[in-house]
């Protein structure tokens, strides 16, 4: 198990020569289909220097302006409360570190897992933006497809961030601040920088890195429980009307694939924009698409298929529920008094005003009526991302609420459910969230993967999700299966669909997307060898159900993510600088193949006694080259593992 010990003295030094500067500033924001630009405009940045010591409070000064910090220790946890006797803006705090150390977390990250040399933005965003897209497509028009490329680092943007990082140096540090904030990890020191005074700084410290990140979740608070028919099989996407959702269960039962599921995104109806076939965002059953779809429910669940819808934060211009939250005054409005709207490609819609306690309890009761009570098992909660900073809201500053926006949409939909007497029975899953998402959300998702083999928004970029929230204190996230966005030349292929679904077979939820352009891209019922393909993986899946709830309820019960960075488990120097490969629970090690035409590749094992999974065959730490045939997972077990014959099983 990897271990490390923190020295706080190196890091901070003693309280009386704390690293602090503080200033006034104000911002300025743009947002652009939910991703933003920012320009902070500071005065002088002033050395806050240790004045005196006053009943265990510590406290600094600058021209007559005070800031205190009262040190507080706990078991593996010490906190420095931050006590405001200023008017200061802006804060920064320094802490010293190492060339070699390794940084990792921030929320969800896509391009890069270890954030040293990075500066990394703490503000909850649209991971694509438009521009992204377009300087993609004529990189690779004109020269060419190259999946290891990477955009600048200050384009890089996530849906969900978060003041929190994992050391190498065996501490996790976090902020309660929930402004807009930077994080440099610089060579030898690291800057942390807000645009508030943050109430308090937490260094969680632990010897083993699984303990360190099981004791942050559990302060942070576990995720609600998934249902246990999630892990029954495949949940595949259908869109386009009842007369397809059964053709495609119809095909998938023919075909032995066992389902846990189907997901219908457009049970509300459905929308053809210049970026492809979208939902029609108004949360009420479309009866010409899915007539009598309450009916299909209960036989979809008689046959122990769940149903799975889709909503977001939004109501498109002019559709019922919007004329309805119009009239209550229940959208978020424009300084100038009337409805804020963004744009969505080729449409506008208002979004519902969450921190207004009857707009909220009004959005809380759509999905009771429309969503529960048409007796849907699950749903996907879209967005989270777009309170812009120059709208009104009911209550508060945009600009302070708008990393908390997710956290308040999870909530809502969580309440749906408690209220609702539903817990352990329906589940959503977001993209979006801060601090407090993960005590509301049963899952996350990675939001709108390309459906290609890139290492900055492609499948690779699904692992580095997956291990950045590991180190944030999310236990339970999935990916789309084959990813989403599909734009001109992009488009999902065989292999691709093939690779993703060998990866999933090693996480929580087995869920297909058909994408933005359906007609474009390869599905699970491409032809007979997919079909095969997709068969064999969903009764892998299936038959890891006594792994997948055994690692569950170690994350229920002590914190554990489900899907880890090797150094959790590892203590050799390789593992903290591997970004692709991960520990699906302490038993298993899996190496999803990145590249298209991958015939063969290289993998790592730690010392001991492995078997790789589907051929048995036997291997000791080291590097190895294995046979990476289609539809084979690549993943290597514990011999000794109290689950080697369930493992077993999977040839």
């Amino acid at each position: 198990m990897g271990t490390k010990t923190m020295n706080m003295d190196k890091l901070i030094g003693d309280y009386t020569s704390l690293k602090m500067r503080a200033s006034y500033g104000h911002a300025s924001y743009a947002m652009s289909r939910g991703t933003f630009k920012t320009k902070d405009h500071i005065k002088a940045w002033e050395n806050l220097s240790f004045h005196h010591e006053d009943e265990g409070i510590y406290w600094y000064s600058y021209d007559h302006q005070m800031i205190g910090v009262k040190p507080e220790e706990k078991d593996h946890h010490t906190i420095l409360h931050l006590m405001n006797q200023s008017d200061f803006t802006r804060f920064e705090f320094i802490t010293t570190t190492t060339s070699d150390e390794h940084i990792y977390g921030c929320g969800e990250q896509f391009a890069s897992f270890d954030l040293k040399k990075k500066k990394v933005t703490i503000w909850v965003s649209e991971h694509h933006s438009v521009k992204k897209l377009v300087k993609k497509f004529l990189r690779e028009k004109f020269f060419g497809i190259h999946p290891n490329h990477q955009s600048p680092w200050k384009d890089q943007q996530t849906y969900y961030a978060q003041p929190t990082y994992m050391s190498s140096q065996g501490y996790l540090f976090h902020a309660v601040c929930d402004s807009y904030q930077t994080y440099h990890f610089k060579e030898n020191q690291t800057v942390h920088r807000f645009r508030s005074i943050p109430k308090d700084i937490h260094f969680f410290h632990h010897e083993s890195f699984l303990e360190l990140s099981g004791l942050f979740s559990k302060w942070i608070g576990i995720q609600p429980k998934l249902p246990d028919w999630i892990t029954n099989g495949a949940i595949i996407a259908s869109q386009g009307g009842k007369d397809a959702l059964l053709n495609n269960v119809k095909i998938a039962k023919e075909n032995q694939i066992p389902l846990a599921g189907v997901w219908s995104q457009d049970w509300s109806g459905n929308i053809i924009t210049s970026f492809g076939y979208q939902v029609y965002w108004n949360w009420q059953t479309d009866e010409e698409l899915y007539p009598n779809l309450k009916e299909t429910i209960k036989d979809l669940n008689d046959q122990n298929i769940a149903f799975l819808g889709y909503i977001n934060t939004f109501l498109k211009e002019d559709t019922r529920l919007y004329r309805e939250a119009k009239a209550l005054d229940y959208l978020v409005k424009t300084k100038q008094g009337g409805i804020y709207h963004i744009q969505s490609t080729t449409f506008q819609a208002g979004i519902v005003d969450l921190t207004y306690p009857k707009a909220y309890q009004w959005y809380k009761e759509v999905i009771k009526r429309e969503m529960i009570d048409l007796g849907m098992n699950g749903w996907m909660a879209d967005f989270g991302e777009y309170l812009p900073t120059d709208s009104v809201i009911h209550e508060g500053h945009p600009e302070q609420v708008h990393n908390l926006w997710p956290v308040l949409w999870a909530k809502l939909n969580h309440e749906a459910i408690v209220e609702s007497d539903k817990e352990n029975e329906l589940f959503f899953f977001v993209r979006a969230g801060f601090k407090d998402t993960a005590k509301y959300a049963p899952s996350l998702w990675a939001g709108d993967q390309h459906v290609d083999f890139s290492k900055e928004d492609g499948l690779p970029s699904a692992i580095v999700s997956a291990l950045s929230l590991a180190t944030s204190g999310i236990g339970v996230t999935h990916s789309d299966i084959g990813g989403y966005t599909t734009i001109l030349h992009m488009k999902r292929s065989k292999e691709l669909l093939i690779r993703w679904a060998e990866m999933n077979v090693f996480s929580p939820i087995f869920r297909f997307h058909e994408g933005n352009q359906p007609t474009k891209n390869v599905q699970f019922s491409h032809d007979e060898d997919t079909l095969m393909h997709m068969k064999r993986l969903s009764q892998m899946f299936m038959m890891l159900t006594p792994y997948h709830q055994s690692i569950l309820k170690e994350y229920h019960d002590f914190g554990y993510p489900l899907i880890r960075p090797l150094f959790y488990h590892i203590d050799e120097a390789w593992a903290f600088e591997e970004s692709y490969a991960y520990m699906y629970g302490k038993d298993l090690i899996c190496y999803p193949v990145l590249n298209k035409d991958t015939t063969k590749m290289i993998v790592r094992l730690p010392e001991g006694s492995w078997r790789q999974c589907v051929t048995n065959t036997h291997f000791d730490g080291g590097t190895h080259e294995v046979n990476t045939p289609l539809g084979m997972p690549i993943a290597f077990y514990k011999e000794k593992s109290e689950f080697r014959e369930l493992f077993q099983q999977l040839k």
